[in-house]
């Protein structure tokens, strides 16, 4: 009986129509001096702040303008940011209609003097010489319309952070444009732009109550007709999302990823169903009592298990126990994105640092 086989083996092709090639930065780190301004919206990221701040002064030339964006943390950040060099700004509370990070943005672009901004999530860091590279991957293009980001590359320690790998496969699907049937978008975590085309298409104001800034920002920017590129941040730009435990995981994750899969493009979304419909058959076919082609579907199990470490292993430090033990981070990720949809559903919102979005 190989009929049930063949059927969840078409997840395979549909899976390389959600990521065909990763693309990641060229290696070249040399470049003109730009006038570079870094924005980094900051709430409680003090334990997060040295490293990303060194890995700045570590990975360029050129020494950049740094602010730190203090959202209302409680904590130590503003004092951390100022003794490693970085101008802080103080934010007052987001007015109405506006959301913690589009607020912090928008208010370090206004007292940016560069002419070129890089936002940066506080949670990441540089490799060495990650930020010249950065720049001279956009400067290769030749076009000051140019909007570059990129996916940072997810530098786990925990074992609970691999249960997030669907999630990250899922956002990169959905936002980077790997496939021939994404239009790149932009990720949340590293922006770089010509202060030019921010000030153009309206800056953060344009998206000041989205959750998920990044997808509508991009929207804004291809209606203004410049160019989004995404690249993976591999051998460039790291983060470390998670180091407080699986409940900090969880409700980052659920706070927006119902959004996040409605703005990914009607294409990305039913390849994904499809996906991860063949992902569950094959798990659910293998242990059912009635034998529907064991060794054929073993194998198609095993052709998928592949397939995931093949696009995981570009995005994360992913474990390959994780990818053959999938139908776990599958079952982690059904959970939380079916708690997001019935949260949205219910009008509730998760609190995250302290914030309910």
């Amino acid at each position: 009986m190989i009929a049930p086989a063949i059927i969840c083996a078409l997840g395979i092709p549909v899976g390389f129509l959600l990521i065909q090639r990763i693309q990641v930065c060229e290696p070249d780190q040399s470049h003109d001096a730009i006038d570079l301004s870094i924005v980094i919206p900051a709430r409680n990221e003090e334990s997060n702040l040295p490293k990303l701040l060194q890995s700045i002064a570590e990975s360029i030339k050129h020494r950049p303008e740094v602010i730190v964006v203090d959202d209302g943390s409680t904590d130590n950040t503003a004092l951390v940011a100022r003794s490693l060099g970085a101008t802080v700004i103080t934010a007052a509370a987001p007015p109405h209609g506006w959301i913690g990070k589009t607020w912090a943005c928008h208010q370090g672009a206004l007292h940016a003097t560069g002419d070129t901004l890089l936002f940066l999530d506080a949670d990441t860091y540089f490799v060495q010489g990650g930020l010249d590279r950065l720049i001279a991957n956009w400067l290769r293009e030749h076009d000051s319309g140019l909007v570059l980001s990129l996916l940072p590359y997810h530098a786990m320690q925990a074992a609970y952070e691999q249960l997030s790998l669907l999630f990250n496969v899922l956002m990169a699907a959905g936002a980077g444009g790997f496939s021939v049937i994404a239009t790149p978008q932009l990720f949340g975590q590293c922006l770089l732009i010509h202060k030019k085309t921010y000030v153009a298409v309206g800056g953060h104001a344009a998206v000041r109550g989205e959750i998920l800034e990044n997808l509508h920002f991009a929207q804004q920017i291809r209606t203004a007709g410049a160019r989004t590129v995404c690249l993976a941040g591999r051998g460039t730009l790291h983060m470390r999302m998670f180091p407080d435990g699986i409940g900090q995981m969880s409700d980052s994750w659920t706070k927006a990823f119902v959004d996040g899969a409605s703005a990914s493009g009607s294409l990305i979304l039913l390849s994904a169903v499809m996906w991860i419909s063949s992902l569950w058959s094959t798990t659910l076919l293998l242990i059912a009592p009635h034998d529907y082609g064991r060794r054929s579907l073993g194998i198609v199990y095993i052709l998928l298990a592949l397939q995931l470490a093949w696009f995981a292993r570009q995005l994360g430090n992913y474990r390959f126990l994780a990818c053959l033990l999938y139908p776990v981070p599958l079952t982690y990720y059904c959970v939380i994105f079916g708690r997001s949809a019935l949260r949205r559903m219910m009008g509730r919102k998760t609190v995250w640092r302290g914030r309910a979005v």
